[in-house]
């Protein structure tokens, strides 16, 4: 197998007719959702599909699970949330609260919640268990592109594309902080206890002590925007991926480069959507390439 310096390619997997939008990592398998309107499921360790697979009618752009509940939840290109039953692999639920297309859609365990975030900046909680809409704010922010949890779920930063991180406290969603962090839109945020990194549309990284909205580091990242961000090695590690079509891992505290992963390294052909987090040591990255890539961190 090539090696490669901080990273090397376990898996190269193939199986969607689409973009890959987003996936997710449930123990053992990782979901996945596409252009090509499949919501299916993969093993990480064998590169093979299993018999899981759930076709919309639309396009599915992001994906969240309650283990708890074994229920899926899936945003789609028409607004609409498509609720599935992984045991039963069907649809139990169809949620019409957004009118837009969905961009974001998160779980929370802590909360029993879905966070979910439309095109045009409305957000949503939900009841994990019933999909009762608890609360709606509109934030008219543009596009929402991710919302990120704190590792107690007491926070939420929600990532709008008019560069703005704004962060809530989960108990009553009141708004706490709002901060613009990138000029062009704010792609994905990451906790790390007082500390925030965030990746934008203008390429760069930026560490932020979110509680006193203070930049403390912002790195040119990549050629183009940064679309997710995740932490490895007990946090000493993280990783990006970009519109760029490179995967990049980073030493955490100063943003340093280790590794730039090309398509000649045997990277992504096109843009990189998502990083899936398999465990602290390996990860899978998704791309409109339509291809499921599963790495691991070299000792």
């Amino acid at each position: 197998m090539e090696k490669i310096k901080g990273l090397e390619n376990i898996q190269s997997i193939s199986g969607h007719n689409g973009a890959i939008y987003d996936a997710i990592f449930c123990d053992p398998f990782i979901f996945t959702t596409s252009a090509d309107k499949f919501v299916a499921q993969w093993d990480p360790n064998t590169g093979e599909q299993t018999n899981f697979a759930v076709k919309l009618e639309r396009s599915a752009y992001n994906i969240a699970f309650s283990p708890e509940s074994k229920l899926l939840a899936v945003g789609s290109n028409n607004g609409g949330i498509h609720v599935i039953d992984t045991e039963k692999r069907e649809e139990v639920r169809l949620l019409t609260q957004h009118k837009v297309a969905v961009f974001a859609l998160t779980y929370s365990k802590e909360k029993q919640h879905f966070y979910s975030g439309d095109n045009d900046g409305v957000f949503c909680v939900w009841d994990a268990k019933t999909f009762d809409l608890l609360i709606t704010l509109p934030y008219n922010c543009g596009k929402i592109r991710e919302i990120s949890l704190s590792k107690n779920g007491e926070f939420i930063a929600i990532c709008g594309q008019d560069g703005y991180i704004r962060i809530l406290e989960t108990s009553f969603f009141n708004l706490i902080h709002e901060f613009k962090a990138h000029k062009d839109g704010a792609n994905c945020a990451l906790f790390d206890g007082d500390f925030l990194y965030t990746g934008g549309k203008d390429a760069h990284i930026k560490k932020w002590n979110w509680k006193e909205e203070k930049l403390l580091l912002s790195i040119p990242a990549h050629n183009y925007a940064v679309y997710d961000l995740d932490f490895f090695d007990n946090k000493q590690k993280m990783v990006s991926v970009s519109f760029d079509k490179s995967i990049k891992l980073w030493n955490t505290e100063d943003i340093s480069i280790i590794e730039r992963i090309e398509f000649k390294d045997r990277g992504h052909r096109h843009t990189v959507n998502r990083i899936v987090k398999i465990s602290e040591e390996s990860f899978a990255t998704v791309g409109d390439d339509r291809k499921i890539k599963v790495w691991r961190l070299k000792e």
